[in-house]
Order: structure tokens, then sequence, then C-alpha cells
């Protein structure tokens, strides 16, 4: 302490003062820190210690407080006590800041050393040097913080994308963070499925295995699904939505109907695949393609990107339907169910193979054509 009362009693700099200069590694090694002639400076909370363009003309140690490195409205960094700030525009960027510092608290002191009294200082290598060092940890400080926040970034991103589907993301990023999805009437392919007498299956089945069994059903969707383009909207219980959206004005949707019609026929045999005990899983999908609604719906504080209308209650009555539901004579329903708008929409040979025609009454919507294989 002998060296610091030294330069207490030569600077009149207060104890707080004395100990955040010597703390900040600005002085280390320097025999005479006193001619740098350090100022003590108060500061209001949200006042300017430098603007954006204003010339560089000293260096600072913050005694008590803190405060806040700030591009335009954003905060970059917080500096504390006994943190040099201001430093690195000392030695390039044409002697200019690049940034706004602004005090952060409602006391902040800090201690102004003018540039050129470090370069008429007698050991201004010494002092060069260690602004060197300070700016080299800030430097290393920073690496590590980018690359933490890159490994956070990495892990947001594969949780948002397990959440969401592209397309919603897509919107949404549209749209900016502040606000939500914006409405929009398109057109869609929108598909329904679910497992038939999924409950009966797993009546006496621990949790584990229910759980097991429900992953290994939605993969067995879910994969063909995106694999053919589409988009999971959510999972249901046991049940699943998809879609397809449309380009431009959906005119022609040959190719995604026969992607999705695709999807559900390879869904429906890797369903049937899985077993439990000797029973194989079976999946009824419902296909329909119309006019939909889609965008962010819910309340202020939570909401989830969705479509919404009577095409896509249409294409969910197709999956739902029951042999009661038909109107004449009961036959099999078969796997997939396609209405008559998306038929219509495929080539001949997938026209041919799905040509099988009943009518049902679906609850809701009235009576409607129904093709199945």
């Amino acid at each position: 302490m002998a060296e610091q009362s030294q330069l207490y009693e030569v600077s009149g700099l207060a104890p707080d003062c004395l100990e955040a200069l010597v703390s900040s590694g600005l002085v280390d090694d320097v025999a005479d820190p006193s001619s740098l002639d350090p100022r003590p400076y108060r500061y209001a909370e949200g006042e300017y210690i430098c603007r954006r363009g204003d010339p560089a003309r000293c260096l600072w140690v913050i005694v008590t407080g803190s405060v806040a490195i700030k591009e335009h409205d954003r905060t970059l960094f917080v500096r504390r006590r006994s943190e040099v700030i201001g430093e690195q525009h000392l030695v390039g960027n044409g002697y200019q800041r690049i940034y706004d510092i602004v005090a952060n608290e409602s006391c902040v002191e800090v201690l102004v050393i003018d540039r050129e009294k470090i370069e008429s200082h007698p050991e201004v290598g010494v002092l060069w040097k260690n602004i060197a060092k300070i700016i080299s940890l800030k430097l290393r400080n920073a690496s590590h913080k980018t690359s933490s926040l890159s490994r956070q970034l990495a892990d947001d991103t594969r949780i948002l994308h397990a959440y969401t589907n592209e397309y919603a993301l897509s919107r949404r990023l549209r749209a900016g963070g502040e606000h939500q999805t914006a409405y929009a009437v398109e057109r869609a392919i929108i598909w329904f499925s679910d497992i038939v007498d999924f409950s009966r299956h797993t009546l006496n089945s621990t949790p584990d295995r229910i759980a097991d069994i429900v992953q290994r059903f939605f993969n067995a969707q879910t994969l063909p699904i995106l694999r053919r383009g589409g988009h999971i909207d959510k999972f249901i219980g046991d049940g699943l939505m998809a879609f397809w959206m449309l380009p431009g004005n959906g005119g022609n949707a040959r190719s995604e109907c026969v992607e999705a019609l695709r999807a559900a026929e390879e869904a429906v045999k890797a369903v049937a695949a899985i077993k439990i005990g000797t029973a194989p899983l079976s999946l009824r999908v419902g296909l329909h393609i119309g006019l939909v609604l889609s965008g962010d719906f819910g309340s202020t504080t939570r909401h989830q990107f969705t479509l919404i209308g009577r095409e896509v209650n249409k294409a969910a009555r197709l999956e739902q339907l029951h042999a009661e539901d038909i109107l004449e004579s009961p036959e099999d329903l078969g796997a997939i169910r396609i209405s008559r708008e998306f038929q219509e929409e495929l080539g001949s040979l997938d026209r041919k193979k799905y040509a099988r025609r009943l009518v049902a009454r679906a609850k809701n919507i009235g009576e409607m054509d129904v093709f199945t294989a």
C-alpha cells in the first residue's frame, strides 16, 4: 500500500478512486502514475459519457456504478467498477467513438485520463502495453461470450424447429418479433390422421410403453410428410394435422396432391408395421384441398400458427368418418379417404386407383363425396 498512499498524497485522489485505478490494470508496473492526472467526474443515470462520432481524447476508469456500451438503443456490454472504458478508440478508428457510453445507474463516478497525458508520460510504453493487455482480455472475453451465444442460438434454433414448422417460422420471421403473423387466405392441402382404436391397444400399458408407441407411430407419419414437402401443424392426442401450402395462386396443385397422397400411402404402410403384441396398428388419413385462413390464432399472451376454416373441418371429418356415416350400404371406408376436390387434382392413374365413391353425412358439413381405394 506504500505506492498507493504516495499516489493518493500526490494526486489528491480519494481512496476509492485510487483503488479503482490500481485494480483496473492500467498502471501496472508504472512507477509514477500520478502524472496521468486522473480527474474524477460524476454522471446521473441516462447521461452520456460520450456519443458516437465524438473525438476520442481520453479513457475512463469506473469508480462506482456501471455504464452501458450502446449501439443505437441496443446495449452491447455493461462495464462496472475498476473497468477501463473508451481505451480502444484511442488507438484506431480515426480517434472517433463508434459507440455511445451511457451512465447505467443513478450515480456513476469515473476517472478521466486524457490521451495527451498518456502520450507525454515518461513510461508511455508501459501504459500502452497495459492498454493493449486490457483490450486483449476484453476481446478474449467477447470471443468466449460469442461462442457461448452461438451455442445457445444453435440450441434455441433446434428447439424452435421442434415446435414450429418451416412455413410458420418463415411467416413469423417476415412479420418481425414484435408482431403476430398476419392473416392470409391461401389454398392448401390439409391432412388429418388418427390411429384406429389406439386407446384399446394401450389400455393396460405402462406410461413409458405408451410414450414409445406414440413416438414410433408419429415418426412413421412425420417422416414421409416432411420428405414429401409437407408441414406438421400439430399433434392432437394420437392424431396429427399437416398441410401443403400451394405456391402462387395455387391453380395447378397436381404435383403437391400426388406428394401428399404418396406420403399418406407410405404412412399407412409404416404404421401397419408397428405391432402391439401381434396386433398391427391401423392409420386413417383424410386429405382435402381448399381455401384456408392461416396465421397466428389464440390470445394476446399465447398463440399458435395454424390453419382454420370450413375446408380444414372437412378434412378432419373425412378422417373421422365411420361406417354408420355412409348413406348408402355400409362399405369398407379404406385407410385413405380423399375429397372430390382432391381427387379431381390427381392424374388419371391415381384417380382410377381412388375411384370408389361413397356418400357420407358429416357433422357440421352435411353430405359429401368420399373417394377411397
